[in-house]
């Protein structure tokens, strides 16, 4: 009997987890200006369209206790340096009662914006984004991680 149930469960669970991240959420990455030359500054720009009672995790909030923030590597280059820290744009804000911690997160739509300096034109910046997506139906969270390059 307890063989069933732990089969009954993995088949569950792997039906969870092979659900394509890209049906949760799709990424989007720009530069707010192209053709920028060498010493100007730029914004590199990532949205993410994500489903109805789905919600992504903001980047700042301290992860800490509680949902983990979503974060931005980039890859070492030449051709930019990194101006400040990455901005959630217009995030909501709630505070999770177990731990009376504040946190913020996106719904539908989330935005993010890094500024960057060029020092050499024609280089990409490229890395990775790390988060979490979460069900506001049933609590399931699910981690993703993605690559972006933009020119």
């Amino acid at each position: 009997m307890i063989y069933r149930i732990l089969i009954l469960m993995l088949c569950s669970a792997s039906s969870v987890f092979s659900q394509d991240l890209k049906d949760i959420s799709r990424w989007k990455v720009s530069l707010s200006k192209t053709g920028a030359k060498p010493g100007e500054q730029v914004e590199v720009v990532f949205s993410a369209d994500i489903d109805k009672n789905w919600k992504l995790y903001s980047s700042d909030f301290k992860g800490d206790v509680g949902p983990l923030p979503t974060e931005f590597a980039f890859n070492a280059s030449n051709a930019y340096q990194l101006v400040g820290e990455i901005q959630a744009v217009k995030p909501l804000k709630a505070v999770n009662p177990t731990w009376d911690k504040a946190y913020t997160y996106f719904t539908d739509k989330a935005e993010f914006r890094q500024t960057i300096r060029v020092t050499s034109a024609g280089g990409k910046v490229s890395g990775t984004i790390k988060g979490l997506l979460c069900s506001n139906e049933d609590g399931l969270c699910v981690p993703f991680k993605e690559s972006f390059e933009v020119h």
